[in-house]
């Protein structure tokens, strides 16, 4: 198995202002797309091939020590809480890219609301 790669989700947009200004769906086609790859990358799969997007992580081969990985440059790329790590791995593509399009728009709509109250 590789390892996990984190240079591999700047494929992402540097600024994460950009995925925040995108609509929810958008974003979770990007964040999955992006995720896809990165994911193939560590876990050896070629390039013409695509991960799932409806099975679990775990069965794909997404191990602890990987997924506990993932969720720390997740966090630090993206700026936002993901789930635990054991739950990571239980999760689809699908799931976590939801997940994580939703996630990465909570800053913004707190931060909406904080300029409002003032």
């Amino acid at each position: 198995m590789a390892v996990f790669d984190p240079s591999a989700l700047l494929a992402l947009p540097h600024d994460v202002s950009v995925l925040r200004a995108l609509d929810t769906g958008v974003r979770a086609q990007i964040l999955q797309r992006q995720l896809g790859r990165t994911l193939g990358h560590a876990l050896g799969v070629p390039p013409a091939h695509r991960i799932p997007a409806d099975r679990p992580l775990r069965v794909l081969g997404v191990d602890s020590l990987l997924a506990l990985h993932l969720k720390q440059q997740l966090e630090r790329a993206l700026e936002v809480r993901t789930v635990a790590h054991e739950q990571l791995r239980e999760a689809t593509l699908a799931q976590l890219a939801a997940l994580l399009a939703e996630e990465v728009a909570r800053p913004q709509a707190a931060a909406a609301a904080g300029a409002a109250v003032r």
